[in-house]
């Protein structure tokens, strides 16, 4: 039996962990968040309303004006790689690939960047573009049967690691088909992410006749759905990693580690940096964004991104 690593706060895996997940857990990736306009319509999907269905450009909290608002942010959390997301990116794949080029021209070729799709809008060619932009990790969301096809497509014709990312639905078997589904053609990971419960999907899931845990943020069922596949997998040696995502990760590592980095370098003399990641002026608090900060990036001229 291959060996799990058990953490209630920052998951269970089989395998290697992705690159991406790796950064993220050190607070060390940047979400942009490039477009709300998607072609599927997944009954879970927890995006809020400002960023549904509408193109909405965000780089973490900060809504982006201009593509350098991307590399400021970078700097202000002293990232080391960047998660594209939507939505979904391949909608607007011209911007996707300024992105990432502008990202690499300025950090470098180490600079880490994976995105998120369906696939929906894919072609060998669309691949090969991001490829060469330096793409360094692509994550299918298999929301249906079509998708595979995009998966293995990307899996015969890039050098980059491609990988799935899912919700844990509690329903293992659909769970097990997908990791079994992947470990045949080749895929390097699967992520599991334990399905959350927002104000735009609470109704949705509760129809589903799924139920909502005590906390009010996850569903029932979908943590240990996750960690049953994580044994399964390891149990039979399968060829792909796998990953379980905790929602409790997001808030108390993710989030929080990055919000501290960012206070840290935004914070001024007469500043505090409080243990969540605020900032604390006059006894107020206020959340490091560009409009509050004393001093911002630009107008000291310095990207320095990139540090640990």
């Amino acid at each position: 039996m291959g060996y799990v690593y058990k953490d209630e706060l920052l998951g269970w895996w089989y395998g290697i962990l992705p690159r991406g997940c790796e950064l993220c857990m050190r607070g060390l990736k940047v979400v942009v968040f490039v477009t709300g306009v998607c072609g599927v319509n997944c009954f879970y999907c927890p995006i809020s309303l400002e960023r549904r269905r509408v193109d909405a450009f965000y780089v973490d909290e900060e809504k982006v004006e201009d593509l350098s608002d991307i590399l400021d942010e970078i700097a202000f959390v002293r990232a080391r790689g960047i998660s594209i997301t939507g939505g979904e990116p391949l909608h607007v794949v011209d911007r996707v690939v300024d992105i990432i080029e502008l990202v690499k021209s300025v950090y470098g070729s180490k600079f880490h960047v994976h995105l998120y799709t369906t696939g929906l809008g894919a072609s060998p060619t669309v691949f090969k573009t991001l490829e060469r932009a330096g793409l360094d990790e692509l994550r299918f969301h298999v929301v249906d049967e079509w998708v595979w096809k995009y998966v293995e497509m990307a899996v015969h014709n890039l050098s980059i690691d491609v990988g799935i990312e899912i919700p844990a639905l509690p329903n293992i078997d659909a769970v097990l088909r997908v990791i079994e589904r992947a470990a045949r053609l080749g895929v390097k990971f699967v992520n599991l992410n334990e399905l959350e419960v927002s104000e735009t999907n609470v109704e949705s899931l509760l129809l589903r006749g799924l139920k909502v845990s005590s906390d009010g943020r996850t569903v029932v069922g979908s943590a240990d759905v996750a960690k049953r596949v994580i044994e399964f997998a390891a149990e039979r040696n399968l060829k792909v990693s796998v990953h379980f995502c905790p929602a409790v990760f997001k808030d108390r590592v993710q989030h929080r580690y990055r919000l501290l980095r960012k206070a840290i370098t935004c914070a001024e003399p007469g500043v505090e940096v409080e243990d969540d990641g605020l900032l604390m002026r006059e006894g107020k608090e206020f959340i490091p964004l560009f409009n509050n900060c004393a001093s911002t990036i630009k107008s000291r001229g310095d990207r320095s991104g990139g540090e640990d």
